[in-house]
């Protein structure tokens, strides 16, 4: 299997997923990996139907995602969506071979702090990000892929961890 985006989106599949990612990546398959989405019936047909048919869709819980990415054939081209950093990671822990991550959409919630205006992170987010940093993991915030890409390094980190 051949990851051609792994993404951490809180909104999974949505048009900056459908048109412009799957446009410019032509995955064969996208892979939404999250416990409460896989486990909504109602929720998975949703996000199902908002993918073209030529793309197959994957909706599966933490460790049936593993084992599904795990299964798939070297030349399917895939995208991984995972609406966390902790849920990407722990598909990496699993095995998933990442050389980077593309930070996309990371909302506001409360006790989460603005990193950039379309990422707001915690300090279990920002944990995270260090562990993909401390294993060789890039990771670069982007919502489209034309858009300009801003790399989140340890430098950022630390200086909003002094903001927390």
């Amino acid at each position: 299997m051949g990851v051609v985006l792994a993404r951490i989106d809180d909104r999974f599949i949505h048009g900056q997923v459908t048109v412009g990612w799957s446009q410019r990546l032509r995955p064969d398959r996208i892979v939404l990996c999250n416990d409460e989405i896989a486990a909504d019936p109602w929720q998975t047909r949703v996000y199902r139907s908002s993918v073209p048919p030529r793309i197959a869709v994957d909706i599966a819980s933490g460790a049936a995602s593993a084992a599904v990415l795990a299964a798939l054939p070297p030349q399917e081209r895939v995208i991984v969506l995972a609406g966390s950093p902790t849920d990407m990671y722990y598909l990496f822990a699993q095995g998933l071979p990442l050389k980077e991550v593309n930070v996309g959409g990371m909302h506001w919630t409360k006790g989460k702090q603005e990193l950039l205006s379309y990422v707001y992170v915690d300090r279990t987010d920002l944990d995270v990000f260090r562990s993909f940093l401390a294993k060789g993991v890039r990771l670069s915030a982007r919502q489209v892929p034309g858009a300009r890409e801003t790399g989140i390094d340890l430098p950022m980190i630390v200086a909003l961890e002094e903001r927390l």
